[in-house]
């Protein structure tokens, strides 16, 4: 038997009865809808951490549960009691069935990633608590090294108060994760993310920056091809074309989506883990213009590093990030640049170069890993110097047409 344990707290979904306190903002229906998709983003990121996951529901039956999440997973009955008592019930089954560390988390926060739940189970190697506080006084996630029932009893559950409370009761060598938020209230919902791919030709490398995509919570994608003549059409039959060129293709996919926030992501390029709550976090901030992840090539090979190192440098110091850093922003910025330039070339320096007029331009240090193939295919050198003479032909007002059929010769 697996010695951690992982135990996810929810609700089956039914309209009028879940998260209704959402109802005033997304009716019965959305309520329980996005209650649905938090446990299923929840059941995904618990599935990555390596513990043993145990699904604690209420308002169903085994079977509905089993229809909804799937037959690989451990079911079992909250109870009756109380938060406090059901929480008490489940950690005491599971260090009596001969676990060693116990984690039970909520599936309100999808802040909560993977890496830190894993973190959490970490921790308790050598802590008997950890606990994962939310902003509005409540915690996401606690876990124990051996049985503490006094956590669970005289706490004010559902009020501002439940953190300080358990603190009181914890003992000294509690462990503290990050602050995240959970989502209770209207204000609390993250604002979605449309990601819109742009691609030609890219059967090879979507299916992977697709997968890192749909880790997000809250998110829509939409691939705009190109005129592909792989399989990249087949993969994606329903995908809008537009045969103009990159910038084109990333305005289009903007007008076919409809999140407050937009990413502009190459096609052979992977996020990192939590790319979206990073993406919510920096765009949070109104004097931010534009956000992109650092760099960074998946291949090794020489010279590598010193291309990590110069583009990080001019992304920082400069405030020019590429579009193979994937490019975020809020969607009235986007608008009121007017989109990305129709230019056949250079669009996302252009882009760039624009933003910063408006605001701040952030490089997350989290990175972005795309692919090595041009360097790999025409050597490290001669890309190197073709791209600092384009950026120069930039700003002496070359065509970009001229600058295009430079590039691709």
């Amino acid at each position: 038997m697996n010695p951690e344990r992982l135990i996810l707290f929810t609700r089956f979904p039914v309209a009028g009865k879940s998260k209704t306190r959402l109802i005033p903002a997304l009716g019965e229906e959305g309520a329980a809808a996005f209650q649905r998709r938090m446990t299923e983003h929840t059941v995904l990121q618990a599935q990555q951490s390596g513990a043993q996951v145990e699904i604690r529901y209420t308002g169903g039956t085994e079977e509905e549960m089993q229809a909804w999440l799937g037959v690989g997973l451990q079911y079992a009955e909250q109870g009756a009691g109380d938060l406090g008592e059901r929480m008490a019930r489940a950690f005491q089954d599971h260090f009596d069935s001969g676990a060693e560390r116990v984690v039970v988390i909520g599936c309100d926060c999808p802040s909560n990633h993977w890496k830190n739940i894993r973190n959490s189970f970490v921790h308790l190697k050598a802590s008997d608590c950890v606990i994962g506080p939310a902003h509005d006084g409540g915690y996401y996630l606690i876990g124990l090294s051996r049985p503490m029932p006094r956590l669970f009893h005289r706490v004010d559950w559902g009020s501002a108060r439940v953190l300080e409370q358990t603190l009181s009761l914890a003992p000294k060598q509690t462990v503290l994760l990050d602050t995240l938020h959970d989502v209770d209230l209207p204000e609390d919902l993250p604002a979605k993310i449309s990601v819109v791919i742009p691609a030609l030709n890219e059967e090879a490398h979507l299916p992977r920056t697709l997968k890192s995509v749909r880790q997000g919570f809250h998110v829509e994608a939409v691939v705009v091809d190109g005129g592909s003549s792989d399989g990249t059409k087949q993969l994606f039959p329903d995908a809008p074309v537009c045969r103009e060129g990159r910038a084109c293709q990333q305005n289009l996919g903007a007008e076919k989506t409809n999140g407050e926030l937009l990413l502009f992501l190459h096609a052979d390029t992977e996020l990192p883990d939590g790319w979206d709550g990073q993406i919510r976090e920096t765009l949070a901030d109104d004097s931010v213009a534009l956000g992109a992840f650092s760099f960074q090539v998946r291949e090794n090979f020489p010279g590598r590093k010193c291309i990590e190192e110069t583009a990080n440098w001019r992304s920082r110091v400069w405030k020019l990030p590429y579009g193979d850093q994937g490019l975020f922003m809020r969607r009235s910025v986007f608008e009121r640049l007017g989109g990305f330039p129709a230019q056949p070339i250079m669009e996302d320096y252009a882009f760039v170069c624009a933003a910063r007029k408006l605001g701040r331009v952030v490089t997350r240090p989290e990175a972005a890993v795309t692919s090595g193939r041009r360097w790999l295919h025409h050597g490290v050198w001669k890309v190197t110097w073709v791209n600092k003479l384009m950026i120069l032909g930039y700003h002496l007002r070359i065509p970009p047409a001229r600058l295009a059929a430079f590039y691709r010769h």
